[in-house]
């Protein structure tokens, strides 16, 4: 014979899954959305067992069990809290409650089955059993509480919590064995993406070096002959050999930095440390930049305190950083403007500042400048180009020397790059 189960839950989700766990397993099934429509629903029918939410609206899962229990005609009713458990204090309320058993959400459909046939089967057990019904009263954590359940059902409530930390404790195992599982999984997957990186690298660099040489060559043949040949060639030729000169110096700095990307990624940036002298080394770098700014009547503007400042630095990289920023600075910034290069110390580091009145650059563009490949919106003002690899380098070269790089930037006022570089002795 098919025994009825009432459902107490008011959401319409969780009540469906439950019916339909029911009904496969060959158990009648009433719902009611909430502990009144309930009341009214046991009233009218009694069911073989309730199963019953706790947080419901109008009257909780607490209240609607204590008023099943505290009347004579239902109280045989075994009821079932479906509870998060997550304060021990649930369990002295569904004893106050009277309830017959606990079981955590989210549950286990198994588990769920084997406490309704165990409440089932122990039901007139329960019947039987009506002693230490005159209550007791109990201290929990600082409070004190009325019980007035009988043994069997303290004791098959308190089985039921225990049952249901052991079947947790179970999933939790269950659980961090499959996150060992996937830990092993996600780090064989990552060696094979170290390989697969380090082949990409290789390729790369192989790549870059060997088309660097025919990739120069076409660069100092067509330099030869704009300088050589102005009287053998019509504008028109002078004009493709000019395109040719430009593109093949862009070609030839697109795979240098490929190479320097290459080397970075690859974990062997080798710094060649020495004592310089920052001032000098600034001075030089702004004296290469002149020629190029000089087309864009741009005038760079140096400023330090000092006439000397020392740095242990590796010379050839900081002067590649350098040339980026300023070369950078000239090529985004208005002809007939400036750009300002200043140098400044304290007792634990020093500071270089890169300052253009330039385009600026929007504030969403900005966190991804420094990757590579990233480009902006701002075009530069004189129609060159940028390969948008040279300041993921700058930082990687930067930060190889335990320094930092960042910027500070605002569309139509300019923007200034910030190099932070320690005053250590050793690195």
């Amino acid at each position: 014979m098919q025994k009825e189960i009432l459902i107490v839950e008011d959401s319409p989700t969780q009540l469906e899954q439950l019916r339909f766990i029911l009904e496969q397993n060959n158990y009648l099934v009433r719902t009611a959305r909430d502990g009144v429509a309930a009341i009214y629903s046991v009233r009218e029918s009694k069911p073989e067992m309730i199963i019953s939410d706790i947080v419901m609206p109008e009257l909780d899962g607490y209240s609607f069990c204590r008023m099943i229990k505290e009347d004579p005609l239902l109280k045989d009713i075994p009821v079932m809290l479906l509870t998060n458990l997550s304060d021990p204090q649930d369990v002295i309320k569904g004893l106050q409650a009277g309830a017959d058993n606990f079981i955590t959400k989210p549950y286990n459909e198994h588990f769920l089955l084997s406490r309704i046939s165990y409440i089932l089967l122990n039901k007139e057990l329960r019947l039987t059993n009506t002693s230490s019904d005159m209550g007791i009263d109990i201290f929990f954590s600082g409070r004190k509480y009325f019980i007035n359940s009988n043994r069997m059902q303290i004791i098959d409530l308190l089985l039921s919590t225990y049952e249901n930390a052991i079947q947790k404790n179970t999933e939790l195992i269950e659980a961090n064995q499959q996150l060992v599982s996937m830990h092993r999984e996600i780090g064989k997957k990552n060696k094979e993406l170290e390989k697969l990186n380090d082949d990409k690298i290789k390729f790369l660099r192989i790549a870059a070096h060997d088309l660097r040489n025919p990739v120069s060559a076409i660069l100092s043949s067509s330099m030869m002959l704009l300088d050589d040949a102005k009287e053998r060639f019509t504008n028109t030729e002078m004009e493709f050999l000019s395109i040719i000169q430009q593109s093949s110096e862009f070609v030839l700095t697109l795979l240098n930095q490929l190479l320097d990307v290459s080397v970075i990624e690859s974990g062997n940036l080798n710094l060649h440390l020495s004592n310089i002298n920052l001032v000098s080394l600034i001075k030089s770098n702004i004296a290469l930049n002149k020629v190029i700014a000089e087309r864009k009547s741009i005038k760079i503007n140096f400023s330090c305190d000092e006439t000397e400042i020392n740095l242990v630095v590796d010379k050839v990289k900081l002067e590649q950083v350098l040339n980026n920023l300023i070369s950078n600075s000239v090529k985004f910034s208005f002809p007939n403007s400036e750009t300002n290069i200043m140098l400044a110390q304290n007792d634990k580091q020093v500071i270089i500042m890169v300052v253009d009145k330039g385009q600026g650059i929007p504030l969403e563009e900005q966190s991804n400048l420094f990757q590579p490949f990233a480009k902006t919106s701002v075009q530069s003002t004189g129609g060159e180009r940028s390969t948008g690899l040279g300041l993921s380098i700058c930082k990687k070269i930067i930060e190889a020397h335990n320094g930092k790089i960042w910027l500070d930037s605002e569309p139509g006022v300019g923007t200034t790059f910030y190099i932070a570089l320690p005053k250590a002795t050793e690195i």
